[in-house]
């Protein structure tokens, strides 16, 4: 387990939770957050760590096509099938309670993660559409030689399909989505585990990197997003890209040291995955509370109370459900291995 790496999804999910914190304290007129933009930077950052975790969970050992797809399947699909179900039986006996910002939602695209350009039941399945098509692409080529190969013809098909993109410029949502820019950010974090692997950064560097990955999400979220054509690719990419380099260039450095908050930090990392499910769940009962106790009108307590409920939910989440979950399927694994040893 890379330290450096649990810390930056610990990371990636709190900056997501805090964004749409920030969006409940606009909904119910409070003051929290109020200057608080570059949260959804954190799904760029988690899509840069698939890159990079996908070449590193493969770089020492051999896996099939099926064999990479079915993990990937167990890993993320049952979590997100039990959220989908509850947000389902919400959705059947208060509609207006599931995608309140407006829009259709498709029971169909909220089970298959299959975009239709309407919305999901969980809406932050929407990266997960993404996430499978650069998993199906990644695993097709897993047999291509070496891992570099495997990454260069990777790259080459996802940037082909960013460049039709680019040339056709689609408005049908399925050929949009299968085209769409953000998939030079798993290139990235691909491009990332190379330049890892080949070079040791010093740590003056990889904390320069950091910084400058850090400075340009500050300079944003006090001038504004930067709007471009490439859209969230430069906005969020390269600040994250930055950031994620230079944390895992300083992974020595962060796996000795000790200091407050480490601990907590990976327990974040590893309930990563349940949090950014999870936190909807807890953020819109929550701010109606708050609001039916009159407590919107305080900035701090209504971030730090919805705050801790959606980390705790999320932890909850991950220890009696996600984990549980994963120990079944690495039983049968270990189990199936057992027997035909024997």
């Amino acid at each position: 387990m890379l330290i450096s790496v649990q810390m930056l999804r610990a990371l990636a999910a709190l900056m997501v939770v805090m964004q749409h914190i920030a969006d409940k304290a606009e909904q119910y007129h409070s003051a929290a957050l109020t200057h608080y933009q570059v949260g959804y930077f954190g799904v760029d950052l988690f899509f840069i760590i698939s890159g990079y975790i996908m070449c590193h969970a493969t770089s020492q050992k051999k896996v099939g096509f099926t064999h990479f797809i079915a993990n990937r399947i167990k890993r993320i699909i049952p979590l997100y099938w039990i959220v989908t179900a509850v947000a389902l039986v919400v959705y059947i006996v208060a509609p207006a309670m599931v995608n309140a910002s407006g829009g259709e939602t498709s029971i169909f695209s909220s089970w298959t993660l299959i975009p239709t350009g309407k919305k999901l039941l969980v809406h932050n399945g929407w990266t997960l559409s993404y996430e499978f098509l650069f998993y199906f692409i990644f695993a097709g080529f897993l047999l291509a030689g070496s891992l570099h190969k495997q990454i260069l013809f990777t790259s080459a098909a996802l940037m082909a399909l960013v460049l039709v993109g680019f040339w056709l410029q689609p408005q049908q949502p399925t050929l949009k989505f299968l085209s769409d820019k953000v998939f030079i950010e798993f290139i990235s974090g691909m491009l990332a585990f190379i330049l890892l692997q080949r070079v040791t950064l010093p740590a003056l560097v990889s904390l320069l990197l950091a910084a400058a990955g850090i400075a340009l999400l500050l300079l944003q979220n006090h001038y504004g997003i930067y709007v471009s054509c490439a859209g969230r690719v430069l906005s969020g990419g390269v600040p994250m890209l930055l950031l994620f380099i230079g944390c895992v260039g300083l992974e020595p450095v962060v796996k000795k040291a000790v200091f407050p908050g480490k601990k907590s930090a990976i327990l974040l990392g590893n309930a990563s995955y349940s949090l950014y499910l999870i936190h909807p769940f807890t953020l819109s009962p929550g701010a109606l509370i708050l609001q039916k106790l009159q407590l919107v009108q305080y900035p701090i307590l209504f971030v730090a109370l919805l705050l801790l409920s959606a980390v705790l939910a999320g932890v909850l989440a991950w220890r009696f459900i996600e984990q549980p979950i994963n120990h079944y399927f690495k039983q049968k694994r270990m189990a199936a291995a057992s027997t035909l040893a024997s």
